[in-house]
């Protein structure tokens, strides 16, 4: 059984890993990049607080990830999540 299976994701839940899923795969460093709230919120469009209430939840199931200290290409960038290995294999379902 899949880590989706095992697990009611409520329709916020779904859109973010999703969303998350559809970067990782877009990303030239294999899904490593993290995304704060407020860029998942442009992508997706839904209220920050919503994201990150989703994006924490998706966190304790073991299907999102969080980093913080983060550095781009400009310096330092904040905080994220990015998917983990489960997180991709759920959103694939």
């Amino acid at each position: 059984m899949t880590a989706a299976g095992k697990m009611n994701l409520n329709p916020t839940e779904k859109k973010v890993l999703a969303c998350l899923a559809e970067e990782a795969g877009l990303d030239t460093y294999c899904g490593e990049s993290y995304y704060c709230f407020a860029v998942i919120s442009e992508w997706i469009h839904l209220d920050r607080k919503e994201i990150r209430r989703a994006c924490r939840s998706l966190a304790r199931k073991g299907l999102t990830e969080y980093g913080r200290g983060l550095w781009n290409d400009f310096g330092p960038a904040g905080a994220g999540y990015r998917l983990t290995k489960a997180g991709r294999e759920a959103a694939q379902t």
